[in-house]
């Protein structure tokens, strides 16, 4: 987990103030990408591959003014304060008119964060744009991360509240459908938007005896955010950490990581799979062959795992996890 930072003072007050006078801008750059005036969200807006789409990632970086070539910036960034880059950008670009408005262009500021030593007044100047950008981070990492404000809607109710007396043309209300839109363009969130699913999520054909005390645990941790290296509640949770945790509830010790876990169990044919067996993905990161990735099968479309989406159901269908595809694995009755 990474440790809450010392936070920059910016007075929720002074929030709405902030956002109307730089979203003027940003309905001009959304409506520039779009074309639209009217935007369509998908449910969620999470990454449709569960993950970062490095191809509209890069492609709209690139046509964002002065972010052109800053997609490393905003990952590093992003990862150094716990935050979802596509989110972090999105509002970057919401505020900035996508890198063209004159606060980030000549004072290097692409979040409107205001200047103390002006008593707030002024717009803060930032030697460079990679200043800017990692104290924007750091900001959001202070409303996401500590004030839990970890969705759009959370965020937009407090930076840009509809029917607020400083906005009198309700130009607040565009500002969560407009982040929602500009992350889409990028590919689609990678954090806090594991949809919740219920009913819908149908157990097809046999399962695994340990399946229910299995999934009972590990749904209790749906819609949390990735943890690199977590294990347990406190910290959160990676793929393996999540299968560790939620099979020992269930009575079954398994190894720590998910190459270790792959080589504990046994190969099977997606013939053979049951709910409850294991999927395994290799190369999302490492090697080409490396085991990187595993999650617990619910049915013939759909696993449960900790992704950098989050926790949740995940669609292995995908022609992500289908390029990414290792094998089927089973507890190993020894």
């Amino acid at each position: 987990m990474l440790k809450k930072g010392i936070a920059i003072k910016l007075g929720l007050a002074m929030l709405p103030v902030i956002f109307v006078l730089l979203f003027i801008f940003a309905i001009a750059g959304a409506s520039m990408m779009s074309g639209e005036n009217e935007v369509e969200v998908s449910a969620g807006g999470c990454s449709p591959i569960g993950g970062l789409n490095q191809e509209k990632w890069s492609e709209g970086i690139e046509k964002a003014g002065v972010f052109k070539g800053k997609q490393n910036t905003f990952m590093m960034v992003a990862r150094k304060y716990g935050i979802d880059p596509v989110l972090f950008a999105a509002i970057a670009m919401n505020e900035t008119a996508w890198g063209t408005s004159k606060a980030v262009a000549i004072k290097n500021n692409p979040g409107g964060l205001m200047d103390a030593a002006t008593g707030m007044a002024t717009v803060k100047v930032f030697a460079s744009l990679d200043e800017g950008l990692d104290a924007m981070g750091q900001t959001l990492h202070n409303r996401i991360i500590v004030d839990g404000l970890n969705t759009i809607e959370k965020l937009g109710n407090v930076y840009a509240p509809v029917g607020a007396a400083n906005d009198p043309s309700n130009l607040n209300s565009n500002w969560i459908p407009t982040v929602y839109s500009i992350a889409e363009k990028l590919g689609g969130l990678t954090m806090n938007c594991a949809a919740e699913v219920g009913s819908d999520i149908k157990i097809v054909g046999d399962k695994m005896n340990y399946f229910d005390a299995v999934l009972q645990e590990a749904k209790k941790y749906n819609g949390w955010s990735y943890s690199w290296g977590g294990s347990n509640p406190d910290v959160g949770f990676d793929c393996s950490g999540l299968m560790q945790w939620s099979f020992k509830r269930a009575g079954i010790n398994l190894p720590r990581t998910a190459q270790e876990q792959y080589a504990f169990t046994q190969r099977i044919t997606a013939n053979e799979v049951k709910a409850g067996d294991f999927i395994f993905f290799k190369g999302t990161y490492g090697g080409a062959n490396h085991i990187s990735h595993v999650g617990i099968v619910i049915n013939e479309k759909m696993m449960f795992d900790s992704n950098s989406s989050g926790i949740g159901y995940h669609d292995y269908q995908g022609a992500y996890w289908k390029s990414h595809f290792a094998g089927f694995g089973r507890i190993n009755p020894k």
